[in-house]
């Protein structure tokens, strides 16, 4: 199969979402007490960017020299899903356990742009704009990354079919999978 541009361009994309799993094993191993400081510091200064990019034409410029190759069309006249990557991390760093929000955060990292990239590649059967083999894909690198914190065998399951779900049904609600992924992945691990 041949690569077309798009795909390309969602493999860059892709590699820059996978890239956020970073904070998610900082949170593991260094905790919230320095973590979160950082983390705050970040989205503070992405939000800002991301916000002026919206309102001054010349941080519009600036910001499409360096990131047009991967902001989706619909992202240029509205907050990109990296703000709501920011905007989770913080979240579910603030509010939950340590272990709970790195499982979160490492789901929204990896199992969703892994499943992106499986569904535009292989993907054949079309489930609400979105392919089932990138809904496996999905549920396959959720139970693996709920398997490695070592949570019980029922809630890894529940989790993960429960989190496939919400990101297959994200673009239905109009609620973006980088923000309800990792704070549903968290509320559930929460109650089970």
């Amino acid at each position: 199969m041949s690569l077309d541009f798009s795909y390309k361009r969602e493999i860059l994309r892709k590699l820059f979402h996978l890239s956020t799993c970073i904070f998610a094993l900082m949170l593991l191993y260094f905790g919230k007490n320095i973590c979160i400081p950082i983390f705050l510091s970040i989205a503070i200064i992405f939000f800002t960017l991301d916000f002026l990019r919206l309102k001054n034409r010349r941080i519009q410029k600036l910001y499409n020299i360096f990131f047009s190759i991967v902001t989706k069309n619909y992202e240029e006249n509205q907050i990109t899903s990296a703000s709501y990557v920011f905007l989770s991390l913080i979240i579910v760093a603030i509010i939950f356990e340590v272990q709970i929000a790195s499982a979160a955060l490492l789901i929204m990292s990896l199992s969703d742009p892994i499943a992106s990239l499986i569904g535009r590649a292989y993907g054949e059967f079309d489930i609400f704009g979105k392919s089932l083999e990138g809904s496996i894909a999905f549920f396959i690198i959720s139970v693996i990354i709920l398997y490695s914190f070592n949570f019980p065998s029922d809630t890894v399951l529940y989790v993960s079919v429960l989190s496939t779900l919400v990101e297959l049904f994200s673009d239905r609600f109009h609620v973006d999978d980088n923000l309800s992924v990792p704070i549903t992945v968290s509320i559930l691990l929460f109650i089970f």
